[in-house]
């Protein structure tokens, strides 16, 4: 992992360690990854995901209208069962996304009989690394006076126009926001942190559920988004948090890859809104597991692949591009590389770029970053609870995270993918992106306006037009999304099922009564976006009321 910041001198011997190039001892492979076949025997149910899915969860998915699907069922406990029988093995966690088990041992025979299992598709061993050290923009925004006093933070915010979002009552309220990093001493302690919500810990490093231990990385980007204090204010004070201790400080191992995932996928099942991620791989201690630049195109590596699986469960993932403008490397840090995912570069408060904001775009050419933020002279919180400054995609990272979900607080009916294109298009560079700001700047300001003159026509369409209790569908023909009219006062719910010309169910959800009263359904990309070009037809049924509408997929 790199975590992508770089303390001015005033705190550098905070962290004097991290920065130091040393490099440890290989360590013995002790810890494997174990794939298995299917998920065969397992006693959930995709027509019971409140036994493995928060109430929070499934609302989350039922609002953007995203289907359970097999890669929320836990593996099965039969096949985990199997495998501690034979002793000698501790698993420590294991992924639903794909279908694995992280275990340790010390011994090679339990090794080979775990291999021998039918139900085992393959093991890995996972090896240890280290890590490395870690355009022109308009003008600043004019900024109006917020009723929060920003203190030292003011220049981070203002840049963004994030005070008019705050100006409004956004906060954060009601949003939950999962932070994965290396650890989060003094948030339990420091006044700035007292006000905080904290619904869950894990350590997925040394296991358990404290995280106020090791690296203080993660309080200080926390700071960014949490803090509240007359020394400085984050961008979402009054979120609820999650703290997810992934990566292990002082070394560079890829089973940091597989705690970040096993921590996604917890933010996911506790029903985590927004997920803040200021960490990336590339480089390790044996240089054969290197990802190369050709692996950046989005589908190639693992952890890529669950920071989109991520944003398709309905989350907004916002990580940091890292910190290699300067290095050899130069390129963004997976999981940076996710189409899905919102990558954020670093600025100064007067929006000139830094030089060690990582690069893009993406191997296989898509924008990176998407967008930029403050990560020089950046305001933290340190873990005693006094005011700092460090550099690092890091921090512009949880900063961006914190005004994403106060905007998306205002706007709960929008999809986190509708979320993340008005951020970008509400940047300084949108029309021209370039390989190191990407979009620009965003200005929330201009994505809160933007997402309310659309909810106001949103409103009027639905008004004017579903006067009476009939479906309408938009765009038709379409290419990848759909927005699904319909309004009734009925209380009971509605049930959509998509055929093909022949009459196949491809796909059904249940929706409850207030999705129609509420009066429009979206119906997510991720279900449209692989279909094939042809003919479609949408039916609706509420009680004894049916209607239907035909579909040109383009």
């Amino acid at each position: 992992m790199k975590r992508n910041h770089l303390l001015l001198p005033s705190v550098i011997a905070i962290l004097l360690l991290q920065a130091l190039p040393l490099r440890t001892q290989a360590q013995t492979f002790t810890k494997h990854v174990i794939s298995f076949t299917d998920k065969n025997g397992s006693p959930y149910q995709l027509s019971q995901p409140q036994k493995y899915l928060s109430s929070k969860a499934i609302q989350r998915r039922r609002r953007q209208g995203i289907a359970i699907e097999a890669t929320d069922l836990p593996v099965a406990p039969r096949y985990l069962d199997s495998i501690r029988n034979i002793g000698g093995v501790t698993i420590l966690y294991t992924s639903r996304w794909f279908n694995q088990a992280v275990i340790q041992t010390s011994s090679p025979a339990a090794l080979l009989r775990i291999q021998d299992l039918p139900f085992v598709k393959g093991t890995s061993a996972v090896a240890a690394r280290m890590a490395p050290p870690s355009g022109e923009v308009p003008a600043k925004f004019n900024a109006k006076t917020s009723g929060i006093e920003y203190g030292s933070a003011s220049g981070q915010i203002n840049i963004h126009e994030g005070e008019y979002l705050h100006d409004k009552g956004f906060t954060g309220n009601g949003m939950l926001v999962a932070v994965l990093d290396a650890g989060f001493p003094g948030v339990n302690t420091a006044a700035p942190f007292r006000h905080l919500d904290i619904k869950a810990t894990r350590d997925f490093v040394a296991g358990g559920a404290n995280v106020y231990t090791a690296s203080t990385h993660g309080t200080h980007c926390l700071s960014t988004m949490a803090a509240q204090s007359p020394l400085m204010t984050g961008t979402a004070p009054n979120a609820s948090y999650v703290l997810l201790r992934t990566e292990e400080d002082g070394k560079e191992q890829p089973i940091e890859e597989n705690n970040w995932i096993a921590g996604a996928e917890f933010a996911d099942s506790i029903g985590a809104d927004v997920i803040s991620s200021s960490l990336g791989y590339s480089t390790f201690d044996n240089p054969a597991f290197n990802h190369n630049y050709f692996q950046l195109n989005g589908d190639a590596l693992e952890i890529t692949q669950a920071a989109d699986l991520a944003a398709r469960k309905g989350m907004i993932v916002v990580n940091s591009a890292g910190n290699e403008g300067n290095s050899n490397w130069i390129y963004i840090t997976p999981p940076a590389d996710g189409d899905s995912v919102l990558t954020v570069g670093a600025v100064n408060n007067a929006g000139q770029i830094a030089s060690f904001s990582s690069y893009g775009p993406a191997s296989d050419g898509a924008v990176k970053p998407d967008v930029v933020g403050v990560g020089v002279a950046t305001q933290i919180i340190t873990a005693d609870g006094s005011l700092s400054a460090g550099n690092g995609t890091s921090y512009s990272t949880p900063i961006i995270a914190g005004l994403v979900t106060c905007l998306w607080q205002a706007f709960p009916q929008r999809s986190n993918m509708e979320i993340i294109d008005v951020v970008k298009a509400s940047s300084s560079q949108y029309n021209a992106p370039d390989d190191q700001m990407g979009y620009g700047i965003p200005n929330f300001r201009w994505a809160y306006d933007s997402l309310y003159k659309r909810a106001q026509q949103d409103t009027a369409f639905i008004r004017t037009i579903l006067k009476e209790e009939r479906l309408k569908v938009t765009p038709n023909p379409f290419y990848s999304q759909l927005y699904i009219y319909y309004h009734s006062t009925s209380s009971e719910d509605v049930h959509l099922r998509l055929t093909d010309n022949t009459g196949k169910t491809l796909a059904q959800r249940k929706l409850g009564a207030a999705a129609a009263t509420y009066g429009y359904y979206l119906w997510q990309e991720n279900l449209f976006g692989g279909l094939p070009t042809g003919i479609y037809y949408l039916q609706l049924v509420q009680g004894n009321k049916k209607t239907s509408a035909k579909l040109l997929k383009l």
